[in-house]
């Protein structure tokens, strides 16, 4: 894993980290930083918004599709208002997966999906 989602995985999952803007002005002018910020914050949003699958009238699964090159992952909002289509590569996916929670309430969501969404959410899971 290189160095930009090495710093992802460290902002997503530890919760001592300070990274501010601030003190760490020259590492904010690296793109690698740069990039595992924008990641980051992506990741960061996606988790919430599965999180919120708790709450059913909150946030729905429609469908994770996953092929070689990417994982798409679609959600509704509310009563049909809103979407939200993530698509990330399975680098992404796998820090996803790396919150237990989200793995939790991806396997529940489970009993919903297709046979093929199934299939592939349970090769990620396990």
């Amino acid at each position: 894993m290189d160095l930009t989602y090495r710093i992802v995985r460290r902002l997503l999952r530890d919760d001592d980290v300070q990274f501010s803007r601030n003190r760490n002005f020259e590492a904010y002018e690296d793109p690698k930083v740069q990039r595992a910020m924008r990641l980051y914050r992506l990741l960061r949003s996606l988790e919430e918004d599965l999180l919120a699958l708790q709450d059913r009238r909150a946030v729905q699964l429609e469908a994770v599709e996953r092929d070689e090159s990417q994982v798409t992952v679609k959600l509704t909002f509310g009563e049909g208002n809103g979407r939200r289509v993530t698509y990330l590569e399975p680098q992404e996916w796998e820090l996803l997966l790396e919150n237990e929670r989200v793995s939790d309430i991806l396997r529940g969501s489970m009993d919903r999906a297709d046979a093929e969404t199934r299939r592939r959410l349970t090769e990620d899971l396990n």
